[in-house]
This record gives structure tokens, C-alpha cells and sequence, in this order.
């Protein structure tokens, strides 16, 4: 009997019934939607198109279960028939992408921050007044088939023979899950040595001769009050470099590749040279990769080509160019203090007296080196302020949604009615 009277009371007040629903379902809706709209605008302004790209992929790999990972496949797949067409720029991937082997030749430099509280000045690091030696680590030869240096006089005296400083070198094992590991590598001078060129103030600079009057350059610096996060913002964002670097005076992003977990583009910059010298540009690819279980940022670029981007008269086009960096935080990604080591060639294609060779390297370098610094501080304050204004602007709403109260929430009103209806009853 109480059931029948139920289905009758719903059925002459279903119109006003689903009308309520409909005013809770809406009023809900619009709240989750304005959040989420919030909340990824909040994201995006924090870590940028391709930081929060990164996080999607890593909320992908840890939390969505089976199901709702087949529906993002699927999702993934339709975006895959696109790949050939995304590539169709005239740029070859497959061919051209930067082998992860290339970050084995960062071994040495892990090895060097590793020791640097046990680091001691060589007679020639001494004699520079340097603040730290990589010679003694990076010139250890290793014989063929073993990974240890030797150490004995007699290895090093027979090195042409037995032992090479490219012995040494061994996979690093990187947690890379994915990635895929391309096949362009870089071709750095392994066997030759490394020695002291100059300290100053953070920054201490050693270099290798790579062919006749070329040199590659090592910096090695750590800062206490920038994190590893922001500092690989400071460097792959193009867009907040052409804000900060003035020398960049074009900064282009010509591809990206569209393998996920990648983490490659291709990327035209042309380079500002003093007054009498042709401005330089490159083509290059760029690739990095960040390790969570070892702590491990590294960058690698390497010089390229591409149809659309040819050399052009005016500019010197810098084809023979290299560069590796390691970033090393104190502790978290996220917790202010890292070291870094950027090691770097490039052929600047026509004889340079070497007095201009020293003043680039001994004043253009430390100078550009400390304006990425300053660029990474402010970018960490502008980034607090953007969460403080974004946190400010999360208003927080009543337990009744405001659509609810200019259109009369169903379940408030029935919880009025059931407070108004107990005097009543008592009387």
C-alpha cells in the first residue's frame, strides 16, 4: 500500500522531479568543468605545453586501470595513422633521431660530481688556479674489454697499445621505460685529453682538442638556490628563451617528433656575433631524458638539416656542432641546489684568429652561463607568483552550489521543510 502511494506521488510530481535532478546534475557539471578548466590552466602555467604533457604521460603509466587505458589506446592509435602525415615536413625520424647512447658519454661527468668531495688539484689544475680537476678522471685509460681504470705507470705509458680512454666508456642503464633509442650518434675525440683552461667566479672550464685548433669545452657548475626542474625548463622552453637570451635572434621550433616518450625535436637558432662577424645559425636536433631513479637529467643536441631551413647568405651555417649536459640535483627535482657539467663543440666553419677563440669563450661563455641562471630564478619566482594568484583565484563555494540558490535547490528545500514541519508537529 505505502509502495503504490510511492509510484502515485512520483508520478504526479515527476515534471517537478526531474526538473530538480536536472538543477543538481547542471549546478554539479558546471562546478567540475570550471574546476578542471582551472586546474589545467593552473598546470599549464606552471610547467608549459610540454611539462604538462610529460605529467599526462606519467598519470597514464601509473593510474588509469585496463579498461580506461584500451580506451586511450585506441584514442592513441587513431592519432598514430596521422604519424606519417605529421612527418611529412621532409624530416626523417626514424633516421635522424639522437641514439640514447649518446648519454653513456656522461659517465665520467656523474663519476666527477660524485667525487668532488674527495676532488684534488692535478700540478696543471694548479698551476690555472682552477676550482676543481676533471683531468685525473677524464684522462683514465681503461684496457680493452675492462671498464676499471689503470692505474699503474706501466698501462699509461703503454696506452697507444693496450688501454684508451674510450675503453672506459659503459652503458649508464638508464630507466628510459619506452623511449625509443634512435640511431644518430655523436663523434667527440674520446682519446684525447682534457686539460684546465680557466676558473671564474662558479664556473670551471676544461677543454679538449678535437682536430687541428678546434677545441670541445667542459663547464662544470653548481647553484644552492635553483631546482633541477625549473633549470630543464630554462633550457628546452624556446619560447621564454627568446625573452631572456638577447643573442637569440631567431628561435624556431621546426619539428617534433611524434614517437611518444621521445622527447626530440628539431629546432632552427640563429646566433648574434659581435659587430664585423656574420651572425651564426644551426639546425639541430635536440633530445633529453629524465631519470627518477637516479636523479639524472640530460640534454644532448646535435647539428642537423632540413629542406625548408637551408643556409642562406649573410649567416655562416654551423653544421659541425655537439653539445651534452648532465644536471644532477642535491636530493629532489623539485628541492633548490644541482650541479650541472655541459660539455660542447661546434666548427664555426671559417678560421678564426684564436685571441677571438679565448674572449668568446673566456667572457661570451661565463656571461651567457649566469644569464640562464638569473633566467631560472626568475622564472621559479614568476612561477610562484602564478600558483599563489591561481591558488587565490580557487574560490571556494558554499555547501549549496550557487546555481542551486538562484534556482532553489530540490534537496535543500526538503531538508527546510523537514526542519520547518518539527514545530509544527510539536505543537
Amino acid at each position: 500500500m505505502l509502495f503504490n502511494r510511492f509510484v502515485l506521488a512520483i508520478k504526479n510530481q515527476s515534471r517537478e522531479t526531474l526538473r530538480a535532478w536536472s538543477y543538481q546534475c547542471e549546478s554539479i557539471f558546471a562546478q567540475r568543468s570550471r574546476r578542471v578548466q582551472q586546474l589545467f590552466s593552473f598546470y599549464q602555467s606552471v610547467y608549459g605545453t610540454q611539462g604538462l604533457k610529460q605529467l599526462w604521460r606519467a598519470y597514464y603509466r601509473r593510474e588509469l586501470q585496463p579498461p580506461l587505458r584500451g580506451m586511450v589506446m585506441s584514442a592513441v592509435g587513431l592519432v598514430g595513422l596521422n604519424i606519417k602525415r605529421l612527418g611529412s615536413d621532409g624530416f626523417d625520424w626514424n633516421k635522424e633521431r639522437l641514439a640514447l647512447s649518446n648519454f653513456d658519454l656522461c659517465r665520467r661527468d656523474i663519476e666527477f660530481i660524485n667525487t668532488l668531495p674527495n676532488n684534488q688539484l692535478c700540478d696543471r689544475c694548479q698551476a690555472k688556479k682552477m676550482n676543481y680537476c676533471y683531468c685525473q678522471l677524464g684522462n683514465q685509460r681503461c684496457k680493452k674489454g675492462q671498464s676499471k681504470p689503470s692505474t699503474s705507470k706501466e698501462a699509461e705509458a703503454d696506452a697507444d697499445a693496450d688501454t684508451s680512454i674510450s675503453n672506459c666508456l659503459r652503458p649508464l642503464d638508464l630507466d628510459v621505460r619506452n623511449a625509443p633509442a634512435g640511431t644518430v650518434r655523436i663523434q667527440a675525440q674520446d682519446d684525447h685529453k682534457w686539460e684546465p683552461y680557466f676558473s671564474k667566479n662558479e664556473f670551471s672550464i676544461w677543454r679538449r682538442q678535437e682536430r687541428s685548433s678546434l677545441y670541445s669545452y667542459k663547464v662544470y657548475a653548481r647553484f644552492d638556490d635553483i631546482t633541477a626542474d625549473d633549470f630543464l625548463h630554462v633550457q628546452t622552453d624556446l619560447d621564454y628563451r627568446r625573452q631572456w637570451d638577447d643573442t637569440a635572434l631567431r628561435l624556431e621550433l621546426i619539428s617534433e617528433d611524434p614517437v611518444p616518450g621521445s622527447s626530440s625535436h628539431l629546432i632552427y637558432w640563429e646566433m648574434q656575433w659581435p659587430r664585423l662577424f656574420a651572425n651564426r645559425d644551426y639546425v639541430y636536433c635536440r633530445r633529453y631524458i629524465k631519470d627518477d631513479n637516479k636523479k639524472l637529467i640530460f640534454i644532448c643536441n646535435r647539428g642537423a638539416k632540413h629542406n625548408t631551413y637551408p643556409a642562406l647568405s649573410g649567416k655562416v651555417r654551423v653544421t659541425d656542432y655537439w653539445s651534452l649536459m648532465v644536471i644532477k640535483p642535491f636530493r629532489g627535482f623539485h628541492e633548490p641546489g644541482l650541479h650541472f657539467v655541459l660539455t660542447y663543440f661546434d666548427d664555426p666553419g671559417i678560421p678564426i684568429p684564436q685571441n677571438i677563440k679565448s674572449w668568446v669563450t673566456q667572457k661570451q661563455m661565463p656571461e651567457f652561463l649566469t644569464k640562464m641562471y638569473v633566467a631560472t630564478k626568475n622564472y621559479a619566482c614568476s612561477r610562484a607568483i602564478k600558483m599563489k594568484d591561481m591558488f587565490h583565484g580557487f574560490a571556494l563555494i558554499n555547501d549549496e552550489y550557487t546555481a542551486n540558490e538562484q534556482r532553489g535547490s530540490w534537496l535543500g528545500s526538503l531538508s527546510r521543510r523537514k526542519v520547518n514541519s518539527k514545530p509544527e508537529a510539536g505543537r
